[in-house]
């Protein structure tokens, strides 16, 4: 079984969703499934999607899932706020803070 954590406009995979609770599938593992494959068979395509996490780590296409896996899944219009460069295997987001000393 794996549990998906739907965030935003996702909550409708789900009848009755409330914006106010956990919005939590329960869905069936299949063996040798990837995430591609996983969000195809919820009928969603790759452009529905924003950042995804599997077991708390930045979920790729081709990562292979697991029995028990967790998965958070956001919309296209809710990704990381610093753009997630660094999860992704970019470079590491240069520092936009000034100094703190100085404050």
């Amino acid at each position: 079984m794996l549990e998906i954590h739907l965030y935003g406009k996702l909550r409708s995979l789900i009848s009755r969703a409330k914006p106010n609770e956990d919005t939590i599938l329960k869905y069936e593992f299949i063996e040798n499934e990837t995430f591609t494959q996983l969000v195809q068979r919820l009928g969603l395509k790759s452009s529905d999607l924003g950042d995804c996490f599997l077991n708390g780590t930045l979920a790729k296409p081709g990562d292979r899932l697991s029995d028990g896996d967790r998965l958070g899944m956001f919309p296209f219009n809710m990704v990381l706020l610093c753009g997630g460069q660094h999860l992704k295997g970019m470079q590491q987001p240069q520092e936009s803070w000034t100094n703190l000393d100085t404050l």
